[in-house]
């Protein structure tokens, strides 16, 4: 073979590698668990699950069961929600961490528990009535996802907690781009916002404190740099640089021959 075709073969070659090798993505991010293949494999952890306290302008549903039904609806009136939730009454925390409740006035949740603020609501309402029960749940419990997932968006939820996997599958999941390597976590606790770094491909996330996401949580899951050297989002630049390249080679070889 002539010597010149060999060299536009060899150039042509180095193009076409270029490009491929920089549209490749690693397949442990694009996986879930990567590491099952580890030997001897580890199958059981311990999970912690976060619980969440009431803060203000959380929506807590709020119900008061008693024997007589006249003055049980006396205190299971207040601001109704949305279509989704038209049986449902909510009442919202103030900013100072009080709900106002009918005939007892302001109660005070704040930091407290589900049971907790469920104990503190029996005990302003026993001054009026005997033999009640309190029903106290959160509402409108929302998880945004964004980044690399199918479908981006805010998704409602009647579970005081998910796991972010489950959190994943309302978005319907990451796609191919998505690295599940980095995963960020928002989360908003005492008045600070905290970020968080997940590694989804490790099996030890289970174990993670922030495996169980709680309301308002935020999950942001960034893309490869694979993401922008498909055909559809071709990168440019570096076929450019690539060319040039590979022009530079092309006159330096035949002019030192």
């Amino acid at each position: 073979m002539p010597e010149h075709k060999r060299f536009n073969r060899i150039i042509f070659l180095f193009l076409i590698g270029t490009i491929v090798f920089s549209s490749c993505i690693s397949r442990k991010r694009l996986t879930y668990f990567s590491e099952m293949e580890e030997n001897p494999p580890v199958n059981e952890f311990n999970i912690t699950r976060p619980i969440k306290t009431i803060q203000p302008f959380d929506n807590l549903y709020i119900w008061v069961t008693s024997i007589d039904e006249r003055n049980q609806r006396i205190f299971n009136t207040g601001s109704s929600m949305s279509s989704d939730y038209i049986n449902i009454i909510s009442y919202t925390v103030n900013s100072d961490g009080y709900v106002d409740f009918p005939f007892t006035g302001q109660i005070y949740v704040k930091d407290m528990t589900l049971h907790q603020s469920k104990e503190q609501i029996e005990n302003k309402i026993s001054d009026y009535l005997n033999d009640i029960t309190i029903t106290v749940k959160f509402v409108n419990n929302k998880v945004s996802l964004l980044g690399e997932v199918a479908r981006p968006g805010a998704y409602s939820f009647a579970k005081d907690q998910l796991t972010i996997f489950e959190a994943l599958g309302l978005a319907g999941g990451a796609t191919i781009y998505g690295k599940k390597n980095e995963i960020v976590l928002i989360r908003e606790k005492n008045n600070k916002i905290n970020y968080h770094y997940l590694d989804l491909t490790k099996k030890n996330i289970v174990s993670s404190d922030y495996y169980f996401i709680i309301p308002n949580d935020i999950i942001v899951i960034k893309p490869v740099r694979a993401r922008y050297r498909t055909l559809n989002i071709l990168n440019w630049p570096l076929v450019l640089s690539t060319i040039t390249t590979a022009i530079t080679l092309y006159l330096i070889f035949y002019k030192g021959n």
